[in-house]
């Protein structure tokens, strides 16, 4: 699975915390974070007030592999940050493929000062392009060193250097937050009764019911199941039967708490076959977006932000925008009510990700970076505790206030406010969230994140939520589904870092996952599936599993023992 997914499952607003679950009194499951170990203190983090920079004004560069609106040169966050540290940022974002977009960096040997680069960093340490930061951090970032101090170690790239800095470190009490799931719009819950949905029979069930009844919405044309196969985006297709088999959020191998035992089940009959066998049905019943397999990402946002798609298979933080501009357009039943599904009611259900970071994946410093003891310096800035708070929260009394208890709350009017995605562009859950960060609660039980802060998410929920939430007999989204398995010491198996030849590999079989599984969901028949199923298979056995698998089980068992 792409190291996106674990963007995890925590790229989170406001707008979206009616699918979130803070740890509110008790951890829910969950165990605690081991004191405050990774957590920044602050005398006054409610103070926004910090000490002004002596230091020249100096400009840095920063790519994004994220599309989306481009970052305006001035924003509130970023003006009181620039105030307060003589930083400006000047932000890119992806437009097009991130391949070739650094491949053109890579050919012509010019880079930004700061990059994020997702789940690619590994091109741009290969080429050289990235600087090593643990002695930049040593000597200069103090809050940095905190933060990351329980993940040090386990940051480190296999040449012993680390090269970037993950994001939503867990911190204090732990965070209860869904991003995977099967998500269905709660217009058709209301619908069908508000029915105990647990296997995906039963979720297509009530989509096909739904759309029998109502084949328009708004005058288009209903879509009972959406799926998104757009570039890296393949994955809502290609793991989704992970989850359905009773595995976490993981990659291409399932594995066993109890054992460490790997299953890989990209080729496994009664996982991956069983699942494109369902929706080649669903498919040729009409029941699966005809455009699913050419559309792209804003395509699929669109259609979403339309009203008129019943379900789809998502981590939480891929489709945030659509859910915003529902909400935006008052389509407050059009939105969607996650799920945990599996194959049949004995599996399971294992959806909500172990507190851990993003390996590999996160805020990196180029070798062009015109100042790098500037930048981390800055970079440290942004990671104490007050600093955080303004990203997040922003100015007290502005943008957010602190109730007699010490809790930070919003006013309706300054939620409102942060509905709309221009006002909300540059805080946490937008643009700051690229910089180093924190998830979980401040050392006063706050949260870091507005959109888990337990006031935050029960005042967002709607009626229909209630209704949906009281149907159910819970308060909370995610009391629907099981806690995290803490047994998972390795978690997640796809931010392991793969050797080249495992490279290779990877690629090779994304790129028959691009061709085969698309082609096995349109067959026309059941011996075209089972034709393009067994050379699927026969592709696929020709790269190298056992080496694969044999790697992967080596490191697993590692960290089982280790961490």
């Amino acid at each position: 699975m792409s190291k996106f997914k674990a963007f995890t499952s925590l790229l989170l607003t406001a707008v979206m915390s009616v699918t979130l679950l803070s740890a509110c009194a008790s951890n829910n499951g969950n165990e605690p974070a081991k004191s405050n170990e990774s957590s920044n203190t602050s005398t006054n983090v409610t103070e926004t007030n910090a000490v002004k920079t002596n230091e020249e004004p100096i400009t840095l560069t920063y790519f994004l592999n994220a599309p989306g609106d481009n970052v305006p040169e001035h924003f509130k966050i970023a003006d009181l940050i620039t105030e307060k540290t003589g930083v400006t940022v000047k932000y890119e974002r992806l437009v097009g493929e991130i391949e070739q977009k650094l491949g053109v960096m890579i050919a012509g040997g010019e880079y930004p000062d700061m990059i994020y680069p997702g789940d690619k960093a590994h091109m741009l340490i290969d080429a050289g392009a990235l600087l090593p930061l643990e002695d930049l951090i040593e000597e200069h970032a103090p809050n940095l060193k905190k933060l990351y101090a329980n993940y040090w170690e386990r940051m480190k790239a296999t040449d012993g250097h680390i090269y970037s800095l993950p994001n939503s470190v867990p911190t204090g009490q732990p965070n209860r937050a869904i991003s995977p799931a099967f998500w269905i719009q709660k217009e058709v819950l209301k619908d069908a009764g508000y029915p105990k949905i647990t296997t995906f029979d039963q979720y297509v069930d009530v989509l096909k019911n739904y759309v029998q009844k109502y084949p328009q919405i708004d005058g288009q044309d209903t879509i009972p199941f959406e799926i998104l196969t757009y570039d890296w985006r393949l994955f809502t297709l290609t793991t989704a039967m992970q989850f359905l088999a009773g595995g976490p959020n993981d990659s291409r191998a399932m594995v066993n708490p109890e054992t460490g035992e790997l299953t890989f089940y990209q080729t496994d009959e009664k996982i991956s076959k069983r699942y494109y066998e369902k929706l080649n049905e669903m498919w040729n019943e009409g029941l699966i977006d005809k455009e699913a397999f050419v559309m792209n990402y804003d395509q699929y946002l669109a259609k979403l932000s339309s009203g008129r798609v019943l379900g789809m298979h998502d981590q939480t933080w891929q489709f945030q925008d659509a859910t915003a501009a529902l909400k935006q357009q008052d389509k407050l039943d059009r939105m969607f009510a996650p799920l945990q599904l599996t194959f049949d009611e004995s599996i399971k259900a294992d959806y909500m990700d172990v507190p851990s970071i993003n390996y590999g994946n996160g805020w990196s410093m180029s070798v062009d970076n015109k100042d790098p003891v500037r930048t981390i310096k800055f970079i440290d800035t942004l990671a104490s505790d007050e600093m955080q708070i303004l990203r997040s929260w922003g100015v007290k009394d502005e943008d957010y206030k602190v109730d007699e208890n010490g809790r930070f709350i919003r006013t309706p009017e300054q939620r409102k406010w942060f509905e709309s995605n221009e006002n909300a562009l540059g805080w946490d859950g937008k643009i700051m969230w690229f910089f180093p960060n924190a998830s979980g609660t401040l050392p006063d039980g706050n949260n870091y994140w507005p959109g888990e802060q337990p006031e935050e998410i029960v005042a967002n929920y709607t009626e229909t939520d209630k209704k949906i939430l009281e149907a159910y007999g819970v308060k909370t989204y995610p009391e629907l589904f099981n806690p995290g398995n803490t047994k998972r010491k390795y978690f997640p198996i796809w931010s392991i870092e793969l050797t080249e030849d495992l490279k290779i590999f990877d690629q090779k079989l994304n790129d028959l996952n691009k061709k085969y599984p698309p082609q096995m969901v349109v067959a026309k028949s059941k011996e075209q599936f089972n034709e393009y199923w067994d050379e699927y298979v026969t592709s696929v056995n020709k790269l190298d599993v056992k080496g694969w698998m044999d790697y992967h089980s080596a490191e697993v068992k590692k960290r089982q023992e280790n961490w």
